[in-house]
């Protein structure tokens, strides 16, 4: 019996070291295990903040490259302006050449041309006071008013120019049209038919004293009241345009009594 006791206690105690080397085998493989699964966490934490730097340094790059395309595009643009830029500067400074020698020349045509137009007006005031007095106080202030414009510096050349060939004009205008209006002498209103520039009629308003001009003043017309009645309703259009018949003055004389005489003839 007590050796049955003894061998139990033997195996038992033979048993032990295994138990507890199996036990401690277990804790061991525990420890491992749980310093794998913290390794691994670990390794993952580590992978998840290398992941986010490398995304980091991903967006990073790709801003920087965003923010290099656009540097390179605006160059592009700075260079494509100051091209266009210069083209620009070159053209003005051509023109501004070109406006240097356009001064230069009117300053050379403004010595010429000014004691020109003077020379026209005077000629025009020549004519004018030479002529049949037609619409005598229009033309006067006309051609005083372009003599006040020859000495204004604020008037360009051209303008003055432009206007003393305007009133040129307008007294070529006057030989190739008839005309009809209204105007006092004195304190008598009469109705005046100019026939181009070379002849001029009037009459009363009640249609008598008709009237020619000659170089000396006016002329008597007597009987011919009826023809320049119809002369005076075609010139100012109440009538249709026709032929019309009506007494002429004859050349200009240095002698009255011979116009006279010629016209009465």
């Amino acid at each position: 019996m007590k050796i049955r006791i003894l061998s139990a206690v033997f195996v038992a105690a033979a048993l032990a070291p295994q138990v507890y080397a199996s036990e401690a085998s277990s804790e061991l493989r525990g420890s491992s295990l749980d310093s794998a699964e913290a390794m691994v966490l670990k390794t993952d934490k580590d992978s998840a903040l290398i992941q986010q730097k490398i995304n980091s340094l991903d967006d990073t790059t790709r801003d920087r490259l965003e923010r290099t395309r656009q540097i390179l595009a605006r160059a592009e643009q700075l260079a494509l302006y100051n091209s266009q830029m210069e083209n620009i500067i070159a053209s003005q400074e051509q023109e501004k050449q070109s406006l240097d020698q356009q001064i230069e020349d009117i300053n050379e045509t403004e010595q010429g041309i000014l004691p020109l137009m003077k020379l026209m007006l005077d000629q025009l005031a020549t004519d004018i006071g030479s002529g049949a007095p037609f619409l005598a106080k229009e033309r006067a202030v006309r051609l005083t008013k372009l003599n006040a414009i020859l000495g204004r510096s604020d008037v360009t050349v051209s303008e003055k120019f432009r206007r003393v060939m305007e009133a040129l004009q307008i007294e070529v205008e006057y030989g190739r049209t008839i005309e009809r209006y209204r105007e006092k002498d004195g304190d008598t209103a009469y109705d005046y038919l100019r026939v181009g520039n070379m002849a001029l009629y009037r009459r009363a308003l009640d249609g008598k004293n008709a009237a020619v001009w000659l170089d000396d003043g006016w002329h008597d017309l007597t009987g011919e009241e009826a023809s320049l009645s119809k002369a005076f309703r075609v010139a100012d259009q109440s009538v249709a345009p026709q032929l019309i018949t009506i007494p002429l003055p004859p050349p200009q004389s240095n002698n009255s009594e011979q116009v006279v005489k010629e016209g009465d003839q």
